[in-house]
């Protein structure tokens, strides 16, 4: 199976269960957000019992591999409009994560890992209310059929099933793209937060696909959400690209 994507490729919880004159509070729950490089699904998970867990599962190979770090309510420090998290990786390696509200369902995120004074990573990403189970779960659960044909099947590259982030409606999200010599294929989408599962999908042909070299242009159906998809093979394991979609002649959406 192809790995890596494809077009390189809140809680603010609300004003009345965080009161900026007090101190904000992490109520029970789960959020889940990509990171940065957009390589990684990370999922935070806080529980009533105090008993808390940070997960980092790769999405390259489809999420075959997983850091679950665990945590107390004594690693959580929290202000009027911010809380911190601090944990230790990969033995005296320190990590923070600071969460701050942003709009009504979600968290601003500034993960940072240090050794002393030393800085390793700082990165920030956005993480989202999850009141179901989490994206990961839902795809491998209700995907896993086309992974598994995947992993079964070689076929000559650039044809396969790649699985990465797009950029779609101005936040990263969960992409699969299946692209095939002779059968039909498709993009499609799984966004963060959604209680149950569900997928943006836009379908093509295998007479829709013209490669010229490293360039992968795709004529695609979905009028709304990826009527064009153009992708460059950067790597035998990476492709990255963009796509936009036309709609009676005028440009609905954009993404990447």
């Amino acid at each position: 199976m192809r790995t890596f994507l494809l077009l390189t490729f809140s809680t603010l919880l609300s004003f009345n269960r965080l009161s900026f004159a007090s101190t904000m509070e992490l109520p029970p729950g789960l959020w889940e957000g990509i990171s940065q490089d957009e390589t990684t699904f990370r999922l935070l998970q806080i529980q009533e019992s105090g008993e808390h867990s940070f997960f980092e599962i790769a999405i390259p190979g489809g999420f075959k591999k997983m850091r679950r770090t665990p945590f107390t309510n004594d690693d959580i420090t929290c202000i009027e409009n911010r809380c911190t998290i601090k944990t230790k990786i990969e033995g005296d390696v320190t990590r923070t994560l600071t969460l701050s509200p942003h709009l009504d369902n979600a968290f601003n995120v500034l993960e940072s890992s240090y050794k002393d004074k030393e800085s390793y990573i700082s990165q920030t990403y956005q993480m989202v209310k999850q009141e179901a189970k989490s994206t990961p779960r839902k795809f491998l659960e209700n995907r896993k059929q086309i992974l598994s044909n995947a992993k079964q099947h070689i076929a000559n590259h650039p044809f396969g099933t790649w699985i990465g982030v797009m950029q779609y409606l101005d936040r990263p999200e969960l992409a699969l793209l299946e692209l095939y010599e002779s059968e039909q294929g498709s993009l499609r989408v799984y966004r963060k937060g959604e209680d149950a599962f569900r997928e943006v999908r836009s379908p093509f042909t295998a007479d829709d696909v013209s490669i010229d070299a490293r360039v992968i242009e795709i004529e695609a159906s979905h009028t709304t959400f990826a009527s064009k998809i153009i992708l460059f093979v950067l790597t035998d394991n990476m492709i990255s690209g963009y796509t936009f979609a036309l709609h009676k002649g005028y440009p609905v959406a954009m993404g990447q």
